[in-house]
């Protein structure tokens, strides 16, 4: 991706853009995280044919990516038919997040669960399942725990946490 044309506007359709290419990687459909990131940048209700405009994409198009980003509660309908979205970010990843939490944890649990009673026979690969279904339960903890905090306490701490790895060393590299 390029350095742009220096506007607000080409810096806009670089962030769209680079949320679809995102979106991809992480599995999600792409027109909708472009879709996501109109209505968010712009911090205003859109029709869906002003979408369709804004975006170059078509009426189907637009209607498929409202209805994924309805269904994940990341956007809704303000009447007369113009769709927003919220305007603060973590409200947003919080959403996404207990919505893909509420739809992947459980199942992973009970595949690995079930796995492993199945591999009992096999000590290598129960030892193995049993690391990973560890490591899913450890996660599932803390969120639980995570959950129970208020979303500004959660906030907060993620910001200081985030505050302090920012003052120990670059956010991606090598470790140490």
């Amino acid at each position: 991706m390029g350095t742009g044309d220096g506007s607000s506007e080409g810096a806009q359709k670089r962030l769209i853009a680079w949320l679809g290419e995102l979106g991809e990687r992480w599995g999600l459909p792409p027109n909708a995280c472009r879709v996501h990131g109109h209505l968010y940048f712009n911090a205003a209700p859109a029709s869906a044919a002003e979408l369709a405009e804004a975006l170059g994409m078509s009426r189907a198009e637009i209607r498929e990516a409202l209805a994924w980003l309805g269904e994940q509660a990341l956007v809704h309908e303000a009447p007369p038919s113009q769709w927003r979205t919220s305007a603060d970010p973590w409200a947003l990843v919080t959403t996404a997040f207990e919505h893909r939490r509420a739809r992947e944890l459980p199942p992973a649990l009970e595949v690995l669960r079930s796995s492993r009673r199945d591999a009992a026979g096999d000590p290598v690969l129960a030892r193995q399942i049993g690391r990973l279904l560890d490591l899913v339960e450890d996660l599932a903890a803390i969120d639980a725990q995570a959950r129970r905090l208020s979303p500004a306490t959660l906030r907060s701490l993620l910001g200081i946490g985030g505050r302090v790895a920012r003052l120990i060393g670059p956010p991606a590299g090598p470790r140490s």
